[in-house]
Formats: C-alpha cells, sequence, structure tokens
C-alpha cells in the first residue's frame, strides 16, 4: 500500500518538481527562482535532458513518462482528450508537464536518498532488472524504436523509482499515530437551510419548522418545501471545511434521530436532523486519510527542504528540437504499474 501511496506524492509534489524545471534565461545565464538556481547551460551528455545537481535524466525517461501518461489519458477518457483545451493549456502540454515533474521529483529523491543513506537491497536489484525486461517486451517494435529505450535505460529507471519509494518509506514509516474514533468520526446530516436575506424573518422560519418538525412532521417533507440550500444531505468529520465551527460542533453534538435547535451562520438559518451519529464504514475510511495526510506532510516537509538548495541544469535546446510523440503505447502494460505488481510479489 505504500508504495501505491507514493504514486499519489508524487503528484502532490508537482508543484515543487515544476519550480525546478521552470526556465525562462538564455543560455549560460543563471536565475534564481524561488531560492533554486535553474542553469541552462552547454556540456551536456548526448540525449541528456537535465540535471539536478549530479542525478542525470535523459531524453527517453522523458518519452517514457509522457507517453505512458499519454496511454493512461487515453484509456480513460478516449483518444481525442489531448486536443481538449483545460484553463487555457491543452491536454497534450499540462501532459508534458505533469510528466517532467515526476521526472524531476522522482531524481530529485534519488539524491535525498543517498543524502539519507538508502540504497537497494540485492532483491529490489533483480525485481528493477525483472520490471524493465518486463516492460521493454511488452513495448512494440515501433515503440521500443521511438522511445529509444534499452533495457540498462529502463532497469535505472526502475532503480530510481525503487529508491523514490524507499525514501518516502523511511520519512513516514514510523508515522501511524493512533487515530481515535472521535477524532475520524463521520456524521450524516439533513438540513434545512433559510438563506439570510433579513435574519429575523429567516431566524422566525426555521424556529417554526423546527417546532414543528419536533412535534412528529416529516422531516423529508419539510425539507422538500422550505430548504433554500443546494443540497440537503451532508456527511462531513470535524475537521470539514464545508461548515464553520459553530455548525460543526452544534451537529456533533446530536446522536441519531436528534433534531437540532436553530444554528445561524452567516449563510443562514438551519435546522438539521442527525442521520447518523457514528457511520462506522466512513470513519475507518477517515482514520486512513487522516494518517496518510500526516505521512504526507511530514514528507512534504523534508523534501522541500531538501530540494530548496538544489541546481538543476536544463538544456533547452534539446527540449526545443526533439519531437516528442504522446500517443498511447501500442502496449497498454504500464511502466508504474508493472513496478507495483513486481515489487508486490
Amino acid at each position: 500500500m505504500q508504495k501505491k501511496c507514493f504514486g499519489r506524492i508524487i503528484l502532490i509534489l508537482t508543484l515543487l518538481a515544476v519550480a525546478l524545471l521552470t526556465v525562462s534565461c538564455k543560455d549560460g545565464k543563471e536565475k534564481k527562482k524561488d531560492n533554486k538556481q535553474i542553469v541552462l547551460t552547454t556540456g551536456f551528455e548526448e540525449n541528456e535532458l537535465f540535471r539536478i545537481n549530479d542525478c542525470k535524466c535523459y531524453l527517453p525517461e522523458a518519452k517514457v513518462y509522457i507517453r505512458t501518461l499519454a496511454t493512461n489519458y487515453d484509456s480513460l477518457y478516449g483518444p481525442d482528450i489531448m486536443n481538449v483545451r483545460v484553463n487555457d493549456m491543452k491536454v497534450e502540454d499540462k501532459l508534458n508537464s505533469v510528466a517532467m515533474s515526476r521526472l524531476a521529483t522522482v531524481k530529485a529523491m534519488v539524491l535525498l536518498a543517498a543524502d539519507r543513506g538508502i540504497t537497494l537491497t540485492e532483491r529490489d536489484e533483480a525485481r528493477c532488472a525483472n520490471a524493465a525486461e518486463t516492460f521493454i517486451n511488452s513495448l512494440s517494435p515501433a515503440d521500443r524504436r521511438d522511445l529509444g529505450v534499452d533495457k540498462e535505460l529502463v532497469t535505472s529507471m526502475y532503480r530510481d523509482y525503487a529508491l523514490s519509494n524507499k525514501v518516502y518509506e523511511d520519512i513516514t514509516g514510523d508515522i501511524n499515530p493512533e487515530i481515535s474514533d472521535d477524532e475520524a468520526r463521520i456524521i450524516t446530516i439533513k438540513r434545512i437551510l433559510i438563506k439570510s436575506t433579513d435574519q429575523a424573518n429567516a431566524m422566525q422560519i426555521a424556529d417554526s419548522l423546527r417546532s414543528v418538525a419536533m412535534e412528529g412532521s416529516d422531516f423529508d417533507t419539510l425539507v422538500d418545501e422550505y430548504n433554500e440550500g443546494e443540497e440537503s444531505v451532508y456527511s462531513f468529520g470535524k475537521d470539514t471545511s464545508l461548515f464553520p465551527t459553530e455548525f460543526v460542533d452544534a451537529c456533533f453534538a446530536l446522536s441519531t434521530g436528534d433534531i437540532s435547535g436553530v444554528i445561524v451562520t452567516d449563510e443562514g438559518c438551519s435546522v438539521v436532523k442527525c442521520l447518523s451519529s457514528f457511520d462506522m464504514e466512513e470513519t475507518d475510511a477517515n482514520k486512513e486519510r487522516i494518517v496518510k495526510e500526516r505521512k504526507n506532510k511530514a514528507f512534504e516537509d523534508i523534501y522541500s527542504a531538501f530540494v530548496k538548495d538544489l541546481i538543476t541544469s536544463f538544456n533547452q535546446e534539446l527540449w526545443n528540437v526533439s519531437q516528442l510523440n504522446d500517443n498511447p503505447l501500442d502496449s497498454k502494460d504500464n511502466f508504474f504499474l508493472i513496478y507495483d505488481d513486481i515489487f508486490s510479489i
């Protein structure tokens, strides 16, 4: 589970990696951005796209990440997704950005692994070689030619990815806090909201509705007739950002079946019925979410402190002339899923 969780943290840290690769200066000049030194220079090896300190990334690695993501996008959204624009950016441009961000993050974490003395075991090395062979064999001849990869390079890519996972596990392995049922508790309520264009009037209507509800009127019927909110049923925990603190506290004081007093917030006046004061399944899921958030926060604190002093050299000329193919791969085998499958054995 931790290995798959790392895939999510890669996405969470995309902006940090983008900062390393966002370049707006001319060849031979150096510029600082967000305390990170970014240098465009000559002296790259053949097909070397960027380096972070002494950790190098080659163009075929970017091709693997880009076309793997393209395959995922095509599978999820269909072949026309690349031409869709989101916030004035074509999806294919966003895909390239995400792929480069993932690569930059992995390379930075390889350096972090060295800094923390983290290495791969013989078993890890064997699994990386196995994953590389599986990935290479899954490629069509055309895709293999386009990517320009061989088993040695792909094995190196899997080594980097394995080290990245081990860094995440090393930092977060001891973070397994006991989350109480009360801390993680999820409740479900049904609300009648009377918006406060006239607070006195809204208060009077809400109080009247509460009275008839307490006398036995069907709450669902009252919701259908009087609720001015876009929705009426909500499930949330104590840390929700859906509602202000006073509303959450009033709801969490209810038992299943209870009807609240009138709760006044900036949005209006509410009367709430508690449908469930303790949803076991949702509470257990919330415990997992809280633990993941704490692990991700612990990791991000260490990672962001480490990368701020790294120096990235970016081969802008190679990037400009490269004809990057973002078509889906002929094979649907996934570079990352192959890793998960082999490393889960």
